[in-house]
């Protein structure tokens, strides 16, 4: 099957900075132990040593663009679904809600108080046009990539205001969550917008279909391309997440990833295994590290303490509607800068000890997801399906205390971390 090329929305406009060479990796890891380390915001560990092994197993890539106009949008989705799916009211509002939450309020990408902040429209085109690599490099049929690249579009489709930072405290009060959002967009039993369900039935994709590819039920023979470890929604989340914690692009470039999840040579594995412990390391110091950890605790608090204000309907809002509905948050979230604690946010008690301690757990501590990273060498990794048994994680917590936030000289020093 032929099919016509595609505006490559994954290439940088400007010509990519050319790689290390193997002789000045060899003199950074040298220089690794003389010198100081790069260090980023988030002390995520990588140092120039790193850095120069990224550009060596991505020789040539260029720098994944983040945000995508609407022109080239256009010019890159040829299939009439997916282009009416991206016109919709749903996806569309998918504009105003952040990529991670109130992180982004407090956080730019690169370090750049310029640079355009993340959204949820911009990592589901990014996915999208994963699912749409994935098909050309596999030669699949229409009717595939009609569905694998709605299943795309559509992962993220009920996210509500503020992401995963209130999410937990919708689920707790008011039984709303993402997921469940998503397939009731589909199903169309959501007035949100009704027009998701419709668009599938008349391109003949089966709406349960798609449910099961976003709930890890499909028997689909590429389903693991939305459901395995190595996914195109982590793919994708992973390289954006990146650029919050590191003053420069690395290249991680979510195509070629692809690519070699797809090619499966020893080249490619070694890229693989780079992004799986790239995961690891976003998680432990980013994600659930404890700024992170400290933004998100103390909206969801906010929330908490004021929760006759808060209304089940919140979490269809746009960000924007919502910190109109909600102004007493909005000048709570923009407050956070001055308020969070460089030295207030510490591990409390070790996982391992988290049974004996969790009755005497004080108020200040609350338990902390952990996620740790493997990978099994010994696994003969044949096809894409097979990654799932190479790489896989393990979930566990631990108990972390958030300082007072009352301290002027911590709130001062915090307040110097954003600027």
């Amino acid at each position: 099957m032929s099919l016509k090329p595609q505006l490559d929305l994954f290439a940088k406009h400007a010509e990519a900075k050319p790689a290390a060479s193997q002789k000045e990796s060899a003199a950074l890891k040298a220089s690794k132990d003389a010198g100081p380390e790069i260090r980023d915001l988030f002390d995520t560990n990588f140092n120039a040593a790193d850095i120069a092994e990224w550009e060596l197993l991505f020789r040539d890539a260029p720098q994944y663009n983040y945000h995508f106009k609407r022109s080239q949008i256009a010019s890159a989705f040829d299939r009439p679904l997916h282009k009416k799916l991206i016109a919709s009211h749903a996806f569309e509002r998918l504009r105003e809600i952040s990529f991670l939450g109130a992180i982004d309020y407090l956080f730019h990408p690169n370090g750049r108080p310029a640079n355009i902040r993340h959204s949820r429209y911009d990592h589901t085109i990014g996915v999208a046009l994963l699912s749409q690599q994935y098909c050309r490099l596999m030669d699949l049929s229409e009717a595939d990539r009609d569905l694998l690249g709605a299943a795309a579009l559509l992962h993220d489709i009920g996210h509500g205001p503020f992401s995963h930072t209130l999410e937990p405290e919708f689920a707790r009060r008011f039984n709303r969550n993402h997921h469940q959002l998503t397939n009731q967009i589909i199903t169309g039993e959501v007035q949100l917008d009704l027009s998701v369900n419709h668009l599938l039935v008349k391109h003949g994709v089966d709406p349960d279909e798609v449910i099961a590819l976003l709930s890890k039920k499909s028997t689909h023979p590429h389903a693991s391309l939305l459901s395995g470890p190595v996914n195109i929604d982590t793919l994708e989340g992973i390289s954006r997440t990146k650029t919050y914690v590191h003053p420069n692009y690395v290249h991680c470039h979510p195509r070629l990833l692809l690519e070699a999840a797809v090619k499966l040579d020893d080249e490619s594995l070694k890229r693989l295994d780079k992004f799986w412990q790239l995961k690891e390391d976003i998680y432990r110091n980013f994600i659930f590290g404890p700024m992170c950890f400290a933004t998100d605790h103390l909206c969801r608090e906010f929330v908490v303490n004021n929760a006759p204000d808060f209304a089940a309907d919140d979490f269809l809002l746009t960000e924007k509607a919502f910190l109109q509905r909600h102004p007493t948050f909005k000048k709570f979230l923009f407050s956070l800068k001055n308020r969070i604690e460089l030295d207030g946010v510490v591990d409390a008690v070790d996982q391992n000890k988290f049974s004996a301690a969790a009755a005497i757990l004080e108020d200040n501590k609350t338990k902390v997801p952990k996620r740790e990273f493997h990978i099994n060498a010994d696994v003969d990794v044949k096809c894409f399906a097979d990654l799932s048994k190479r790489y896989y994680e393990e979930k566990n917590s631990f108990l972390r205390r958030v300082g007072s936030l009352t301290d002027p000289a911590q709130q001062a020093a915090a307040a110097s971390l954003f600027d």
